[in-house]
Formats: C-alpha cells, sequence, structure tokens
C-alpha cells in the first residue's frame, strides 16, 4: 500500500495509523511490524535523531524534515578556486546557524570544521548534493554520509523555481545588497586571489558574500517546505519564519565595482 493510499483511507498520521482497527487486508497482515517501526520513528524523533531519518527518506523526501530539524540545522556553502577538488582547493566555508554566522577559512581555522559539524542534526545547502559536500569530503574524508541533508536547489525545483541561487532570490525577493548581486562564483575565486596578494577589503568582500549566499537559505527552505507540503492531500501547517539574522560584516564597494569592471567571461557563475 503507498503513501497515498494510506492518506487516502483516512490515515494521515502515525497516530491516525495507531488508533485505527483495521485499514487494508494487506496492510492489517502487517500491523504488528508497521506499529513497531512508527514507535520506534516516534521515539528518534523526540530524541531528535534526523540521522534515523535520514537512513528511512529518499533525497527526494528529505525536505519533509525541515520543521522538525530546522533549530539544529547548519546552512552551509563553500567557496573554492576552482570546480573540481582534484585540481582546486576550498578557500572557505560558511555556516549559519541558530546562533549567526561562522566561516571557515583556508590557512587559518578551516580544519575546525569537521569538528563544528557535529553538533548538527541536519545540513541545509543549495546544490550541495554535487558540489559543497563531495567537495568537503575530499578535502576531510567522509563526513556527511550519515547525516540528513536538504539541497534546496531540487527541492525548490520540484515547487516550481528553477535556476541559479541569485535568480531564485530575486523571483522570491529574497534578497542581499544590491551589489553583491553582481558578484559570481568565479569572482569569489578573484577575491581570494586579491585577499592572498594583501588586500584585506578584499578578505572582508568574499566573507560577506559567502554569508549572503548562507543567509538567503532558511527563506527559500520556508518556501520550498510550505510549498511542497501544500501539494499533499493532508493537513500541514505552514511553517512560521526562523528569527533572522542580520549579516553586519563589512565589504567593500570599491572592489566589487572594480572586479565587475575588469571581469572576464567565464562559465563559472555559482
Amino acid at each position: 500500500m503507498t503513501e497515498v493510499e494510506l492518506w487516502q483511507s483516512g490515515v494521515q498520521t502515525w497516530g491516525d495509523f495507531m488508533a485505527a482497527d483495521s485499514i487494508t487486508s494487506r496492510v492489517d497482515r502487517q500491523r504488528g511490524y508497521l506499529k513497531s517501526l512508527i514507535s520506534e520513528s516516534q521515539e528518534k524523533l523526540e530524541e531528535k535523531n534526523a540521522r534515523y531519518f535520514n537512513s528511512c527518506l529518499s533525497s527526494r523526501d528529505m525536505w519533509r524534515l525541515y520543521a522538525d530539524f530546522r533549530t539544529n540545522a547548519a546552512f552551509l556553502d563553500i567557496e573554492t578556486t576552482g570546480l573540481s577538488p582534484d585540481t582546486s582547493h576550498i578557500t572557505m566555508v560558511g555556516i549559519l546557524d541558530s546562533e549567526g554566522y561562522s566561516a571557515f577559512v583556508y590557512d587559518e581555522n578551516l580544519d575546525d570544521l569537521r569538528e563544528a559539524m557535529k553538533k548538527y542534526d541536519l545540513v541545509v545547502t543549495f546544490n550541495g548534493t554535487s558540489f559543497d559536500l563531495p567537495y568537503v569530503e575530499h578535502y576531510f574524508g567522509r563526513m556527511f554520509q550519515d547525516m540528513a541533508h536538504i539541497d534546496l536547489r531540487f527541492a525548490l525545483k520540484r515547487a516550481g523555481y528553477s535556476g541559479g541561487l541569485k535568480a531564485i532570490e530575486s523571483l522570491l525577493n529574497v534578497g542581499r545588497p544590491t551589489s553583491l548581486t553582481a558578484l559570481t562564483g568565479y569572482d569569489a575565486i578573484t577575491l581570494w586571489r586579491q585577499w592572498r596578494r594583501g588586500d584585506h577589503r578584499a578578505r572582508e568582500t568574499l566573507i560577506r558574500y559567502n554569508a549572503e549566499d548562507v543567509a538567503s537559505l532558511p527563506a527559500l527552505a520556508e518556501i520550498a517546505y510550505n510549498r511542497l507540503s501544500e501539494r499533499l492531500p493532508v493537513d500541514c501547517a505552514p511553517l512560521a519564519p526562523l528569527h533572522r539574522h542580520n549579516i553586519d560584516l563589512p565589504y567593500d564597494e570599491d572592489v566589487i565595482e572594480q572586479i565587475v569592471a575588469t571581469r572576464r567571461p567565464s562559465w563559472f557563475v555559482a
């Protein structure tokens, strides 16, 4: 019996299943086993054990975890010197959580990232399945294999929003300061190179650029969750917005203007 068939039979929650005298003959034959699974799932949810549900849900349905685990989620984005971890390296990793934003920077504190990630139940990215998480694991070894992961690129696409992060931000009015919208992933490489040559303004601007990437993820996750929940034939209360942390980090508009003016055409536009 499929999930949709259960919903159509009037079973919309675990409690409905446990309380029902009978559902269908096929389900009733497995009733004892299914009740034990539900009891275990209820215990794991009370324990806030997202890793348990990571093994139960397909990547397509991972968005459903967001409502229950978002308060202990790491919203993650990386900057690199190129697309391939075989020939390039991570310059920084940004994490936004309920406490605020943290930057883990190459040759400074990047090696602290592994320990920092241990406290989270859930990691949320945009295109992290293809890029961010494999890149990080190339550097650190396996870190995310058991961690629940919501990739908003795919959740938002299912909700009807396609394109890159900045295009979707613009479409949904989830924004960043106007001058920072002009920067691309390729420009982040240029900022890194200028920083390594001693330009502290480029350092500040790169970190702020990364911070803005992760700052939009909670709002986008809420939109994806609410849109996808609306399509289910069950009652799902819409998520209220989480507290929004102000990203009040410095950046230099002159640096941005110079980079944009001298930019070469590039395929690297993430």
